[in-house]
């Protein structure tokens, strides 16, 4: 707190964060590319190329600015005093156990992949055929299996980031340990339902993947 506000290093890590992103969107969408194998010219290469640039912009977009945002927005109702500058500092430093975990799910990624038994689309004139092809890979075996474990790493990850969060918001927008620790939960809480529900039920909720 006693230094200058400083982007450099905060914005370094998500930059890495969202490289690593990038590399297992690329991977997973290995799936959707071998659905989509035997339409004419193509669609693997750009399926991968789209979700790993999807995912880059996404990780910094979503992870570090908008749960900044919504720190910053939320300890208002505290009275929080602080600039949104360093909130976005502390954030992103706080990105690293997030990080972490995309890490492990990448590796992770690189056993189930293959394992996952993916049918082929011959085109894609008919939308009832897609979905047809989409529900009969999601209720395969390892892509459930490799969901679900992504998924429960994705949170334990989270919740660790969460923790370094409430400090950093407690000292970024000069709040207690009790104002702090409702800011960072209240978005961290409805983040972990939306990535354990559709991975545990296979039920959808909104905004959720």
């Amino acid at each position: 707190m006693k230094e200058p506000e400083d982007l450099k290093l905060p914005g370094l890590i998500a930059l890495v964060g969202a490289a690593v992103a990038a590399g297992a969107a690329y991977i997973i969408s290995g799936t959707y590319s071998e659905m989509f194998s035997e339409l004419a010219g193509g669609m693997g290469p750009i399926i991968g190329v789209i979700s790993a640039i999807s995912a880059f912009f996404v990780f910094i977009i979503i992870w570090w600015i908008i749960f900044a945002a919504i720190f910053y927005g939320l300890s208002l109702a505290f009275g929080g005093k602080g600039t949104f500058k360093r909130t976005l500092e502390f954030s992103g430093i706080g990105l690293i156990p997030i990080i972490l975990g995309t890490i492990i799910s990448l590796l992770i990624s690189l056993y189930y992949v293959p394992l996952i038994e993916v049918p082929v689309i011959s085109g894609i004139t008919d939308p009832a055929v897609i979905q047809e092809a989409m529900s009969q890979m999601m209720e395969d075996p390892a892509f459930r299996e490799f969901t679900q474990v992504s998924s429960l790493i994705s949170v334990i990850f989270l919740v660790w980031s969460a923790n370094l969060w409430i400090f950093a918001l407690k000292h970024a927008r000069n709040l207690t340990m009790k104002q702090a620790a409702l800011t960072v939960l209240i978005p961290v809480v409805i983040c972990i339902l939306v990535i354990l529900v559709p991975a545990f039920t296979g039920i959808s909720l909104p905004g959720g993947i």
